[in-house]
């Protein structure tokens, strides 16, 4: 993917960037989340 130079970008996309960021964040964190919870899970009772 080709980035856009920083210094073109409008206020809006700028934004739009940040909040697309953001919500990777969040959704890579409950992957994780979800993902330890299973492996604690079946280390504790078993798959």
């Amino acid at each position: 993917m080709v980035d856009v130079d920083e210094a073109r970008m409008t206020p809006a996309q700028r934004q739009q960037r940040r909040a697309n960021l953001r919500l990777g964040l969040i959704l890579g964190s409950v992957a994780i989340a979800l993902f330890v919870g299973f492996i604690v899970k079946s280390a504790l009772f078993g798959i």
